[in-house]
Formats: structure tokens, C-alpha cells, sequence
């Protein structure tokens, strides 16, 4: 079971990892591609604006040389400047434009080629105002290409930010759920663990300590002892004729017998350094820590009459009309060294002696 569940724990942190990595991924594509687009349009706004208004300027210049050149009649090197306006009226051309700039320039790029062929000084002139036309086309395209990317980039920023932190609030809640889980499985895994170690140490029909944890505390108990200072007391508990009751009223009213006995067992000796146990069969255990004769007397008074007071119905027994209980208890001083087996023993023979006094009743061993 634990290693399914670990199998589990693992799958689901392994896809969500799988998806926080592919929600990276794809924040980061995106981001860049919006980036890419970024540059495309600065590139466009210069590269496409700016210098091709420098070459129309430089077209313009060139034009009014040769207008110059007509209009006071001195000499100048006229192929020399169609070959620089040809030149940059190529470069400008070829540049990037749209569909509605390559609509406006293709009926100027006519008009600039027909001057060289007419050669007429009015010619030059038309196509100087048709150039100083285009310089103020570009410049107010420029200048409405720069409005809408200002928006866009203003959009686009927003647009980033936003995803930004969605992107930083869905890694943070993918954590959290990741942390969520391990803490969540962790506390059932040490509930499991809890649990699992409380079942091995604990009787399945009674629901007190059985006799394995029986014999741990047990073989330990003179040690503890010593160690404090403390007197103890083990005290061993066997329902009277329970094979009796078994044989008239059943295993199944048997076995609620038990648990009656167990739990008056139980919420009497309810103390810190107070342990109950189920030794097997209609027999129980009882370890009690920092205790003296006249205390432990008492309780042994009392918890047989409780065990009677529970009323359990036992026509077959020989004592009462009700099951009893008979007791056989020791008590250790500290430093004395006797041994656990000797102790078990000792207790094991007063319980022999209630017995045969007549039962319903206890002995207590006392003695080095």
C-alpha cells in the first residue's frame, strides 16, 4: 500500500512538473515572438521612414543643382548628378513599403525616369515638388506609423505584464499545490505509519495492548524502576470460568465478554505510566509505574468489584451468577535485581492462589 501510494505521490508530481516546465515554454515562445515583433515594427519605423526621407532629400538637392545649372546657365556635371539620383531614387524604391506608399511611388518613379529622357528645366521642377510631396508623405506616414506603434507597444506591454503574472500566479499555485500534496500525503503517510505501529502494538478484538508489546514493557520494567526510584506493580487478571461461559453462551458472547472486561480494564487504569494488556485468552495484564501496597490494594478492590458491576450474565460459573474476575499481582521494589521471568512467575502464582481460594478475589505478592 505504502509503495502504491508513493508510486501515486510520484506520477502527480511528475506531471506537474511536466506542466510548469510546457507553461514556461510556451510563456517564453510567446514572449518572444511578441518581441520579435517589437523589433520588426522599430525596424520598419526607421529603416523604412527615416533614411529613405534622407535619400528623397539628397534627390531633392541633386534636382535643384541641375535646375540651377539651367536657370544661370553655368556648367555642371549633369551625368554626374543623374547618376547620384538615379542611385538613391533606386535605393529608396527598393526599400520597404506597403501597398498604398507602392500605389504613390510607382506614378512618381515614371514621372523621375521622364525627366532625363525630355531633358526640359520643367520637368525637373514638377519633379521637385512631386519629391518635396513624397518627403512630407513619408514624414507624416513616419509620424502616424510611430502613433500606432506607441499603442501597440503600449498594448503589447500590458499584454506581457499580464502574462507575466498570470504566468507568476500559476507557477505560485502550481507550487502550492505541489507542497499542498507532499504535506497532505506526508500527513497520511504518518498517519498510515502511526496507525500501522499502533495496530502492532495493540490487540485487534480488545483494542488494548497485546502481548508483544506486553513482553517490551515487561522486560524493561525493573530498568525503569531502578532508574526513578520507583516501586511498580504487575498485576495479572483471568475471567472466571470464561471456558464455561464460552460453552454455554458462545464464542461470538464470548468474545463480547472480552471486550466488556477489557474496556473496564482500560478506563480504570486510564493513568500515565498505566498499561493495559491482553496476555491471550480471558487473560489480561496490568503494569502500573510509581505505585505503593496500599494504593495498589485499593485498586485491586475496586476494579474486581467494577468487573462485577458490569452485570455480564454467567449462569455456568461455580462463584457468582455474573462473570468475576480473579487477580494476582507483585510489586517491585527498586534495586532489588529480581529477574522479569522470576517476576512473571511470582505474579503467575498469586494469581493461582485467588484461584484457588475460591476466585472473585485477589492476592498480592510481596517479598524481595
Amino acid at each position: 500500500m505504502k509503495l502504491q501510494l508513493f508510486k501515486s505521490v510520484t506520477f502527480k508530481l511528475i506531471l506537474l512538473v511536466l506542466v510548469v516546465l510546457f507553461s514556461l515554454i510556451s510563456a517564453s515562445l510567446l514572449f518572444n515572438s511578441q518581441i520579435d515583433r517589437l523589433k520588426k515594427q522599430i525596424d520598419n519605423l526607421y529603416f523604412g521612414n527615416f533614411v529613405p526621407i534622407i535619400k528623397l532629400e539628397n534627390i531633392q538637392d541633386n534636382y535643384k543643382k541641375i535646375i540651377s545649372c539651367r536657370t544661370l546657365k553655368y556648367i555642371c556635371d549633369f551625368k554626374k548628378e543623374k547618376e547620384i539620383i538615379l542611385n538613391e531614387w533606386d535605393y529608396y524604391y527598393n526599400s520597404y513599403k506597403n501597398k498604398k506608399e507602392r500605389n504613390v511611388i510607382n506614378s512618381i518613379d515614371v514621372a523621375l525616369k521622364e525627366t532625363f529622357k525630355v531633358n526640359k528645366l520643367y520637368k525637373f521642377k514638377e519633379i521637385v515638388k512631386k519629391i518635396d510631396f513624397l518627403i512630407d508623405y513619408e514624414t507624416q506616414s513616419a509620424y502616424k506609423q510611430r502613433k500606432f506603434f506607441v499603442e501597440d507597444y503600449k498594448t503589447m506591454k500590458d499584454y506581457l505584464f499580464f502574462n507575466i503574472l498570470l504566468l507568476l500566479v500559476l507557477t505560485f499555485a502550481i507550487v502550492a499545490y505541489i507542497i499542498y500534496q507532499l504535506v497532505k500525503k506526508d500527513n497520511q503517510l504518518r498517519i498510515l505509519n502511526t496507525k500501522y505501529k499502533i495496530d502492532s502494538i495493540t490487540d485487534s478484538m480488545t483494542q488494548i495492548y497485546n502481548r508483544k508489546y506486553f513482553d517490551t514493557i515487561f522486560d524493561n520494567m525493573t530498568f525503569i524502576a531502578n532508574a526513578n526510584k520507583w516501586e511498580c506493580a504487575f498485576i495479572m487478571f483471568d475471567i472466571d470460568f470464561f471456558k464455561q461461559y464460552n460453552d454455554t453462551y458462545g464464542h461470538d458472547l464470548g468474545d463480547v465478554a472480552l471486550k466488556k472486561v477489557a474496556n473496564a480494564l482500560r478506563e480504570y487504569f486510564n493513568n500515565k505510566y498505566e498499561f493495559v494488556f491482553r496476555l491471550g485468552g480471558e487473560e489480561f495484564g496490568v503494569i502500573l509505574f510509581d505505585i505503593d501496597y496500599d494504593i495498589l490494594e485499593s485498586c485491586l478492590k475496586e476494579i474486581n468489584q467494577k468487573v462485577v458491576d458490569l452485570g455480564i450474565e454467567h449462569k455456568t460459573s461455580e462463584v457468582l451468577d455474573v462473570i468475576s474476575i480473579s487477580i494476582g499481582a507483585i510489586i517491585y521494589e527498586p534495586n532489588t535485581y529480581i529477574s522479569a521471568n522470576k517476576l512473571f512467575k511470582r505474579a503467575d502464582d498469586s494469581l493461582y492462589k485467588s484461584k484457588h481460594n475460591g476466585r472473585n478475589q485477589y492476592h498480592i505478592y510481596k517479598g524481595k
